[in-house]
């Protein structure tokens, strides 16, 4: 697959989760502290978001942010605002690494693309 397709399916996987995941909600900043007080299987996806994203596992923080989000009637709409926010940062940076060639990232979408077609 070459980097144009990758990187056209990307911003479709882009726009359907943001769609999916209610973009229309507004937040300032992403806050994890506001998962602090979050019930514990919550705080654990959180936990392994923000650990896989700080380690760009760009595959399983967006799988896990994906997860957490989908728990939105158990979220504060600080916790659901946060995830949102750290996704589509994560996203961008995905996207724009793998348009500069990053192999990572590359497989990463081309991994997403593959799970969402499921």
């Amino acid at each position: 697959m070459n980097l144009n397709k990758i990187l056209a399916w990307a911003g479709i996987l882009l726009l359907v989760g943001f769609v999916c995941a209610g973009c229309g909600k507004q937040g300032s900043n992403a806050d994890g502290a506001s998962f602090d007080k979050a019930p514990p299987e919550i705080k654990a996806d959180w936990d392994a978001a923000v650990a896989a994203d700080k380690a760009n596992d760009y595959f399983t923080a967006s799988i896990s942010y994906s997860k957490v989000m989908r728990q939105e009637t158990k979220l504060t709409p600080k916790q659901f605002d946060s995830a949102l926010i750290a996704s589509r940062e994560l996203s961008q940076r995905l996207t724009t690494a793998a348009a500069n060639g990053d192999a990572t990232a590359k497989a990463a979408l081309a991994k997403l693309m593959a799970s969402q077609s499921r």
